[in-house]
């Protein structure tokens, strides 16, 4: 049993911590003061790096967990578990998608010199939203707590609190472009 609420402790936080990371991010992005942006991308990378652990930690006690038929195949090769195939199948892509984001993200810094990297680094870190996103879906799909009042009810805070912060990156962006100096800026480049 202990590996089970290892499984489903690590499961749970590493999805509330992505949501903290994906919130922060849509909230980082844009025009805001340069002491605001960097502890909401300190706060960002640290949810980030923590979600990580928990997940790495998450996918080893169900693989270490004898009472569910998941192996390590599961992980290559699609609709293999035993357990859930679709389900897992879906956490398998959330996992590659955030370790994708993450691994293009630790080389960042070194890759930032190269301005074809700079100018696809958005388009690439697309891939942890693509992996949270999927992570709501696994969380609905697979867990042993999914129909569960809380579990919904934590999946569905999720949703609001990343959808909440894409609608204020989304008003901030639109207040930004309707300033008269954009205005003018844009007026000049047609």
């Amino acid at each position: 049993m202990t590996l089970w609420y290892l499984a489903r402790a690590a499961g749970v936080t590493a999805l509330v911590l992505f949501t903290v990371a994906a919130a922060l991010g849509l909230l980082a992005a844009g025009g805001r003061k340069p002491e605001q942006r960097f502890w909401l991308q300190y706060v960002h990378r640290s949810a980030s790096a923590t979600g990580l652990v928990l997940l790495l930690t998450h996918v080893v006690a169900v693989l270490a967990d004898a009472h569910v038929d998941i192996s390590t195949s599961a992980l290559i090769l699609p609709f293999t578990s035993g357990y859930r195939p679709f389900a897992i199948t879906v956490g398998v892509l959330a996992l590659y998608g955030v370790l994708l984001a993450a691994i293009v993200g630790a080389a960042r810094g070194r890759l930032a010199r190269s301005h074809a990297f700079t100018k696809r680094w958005r388009s690439i870190h697309v891939a942890a939203s693509v992996g949270w996103l999927l992570s709501i879906g696994h969380s609905l799909l697979a867990g042993t707590d999914r129909g569960t009042p809380w579990m919904l009810a934590l999946t569905l805070a999720c949703l609001a609190a990343v959808g909440a912060a894409a609608a204020v990156r989304l008003t901030s962006r639109t207040a930004r472009a309707s300033t008269p100096l954009n205005l003018a800026r844009a007026g000049r480049t047609r």
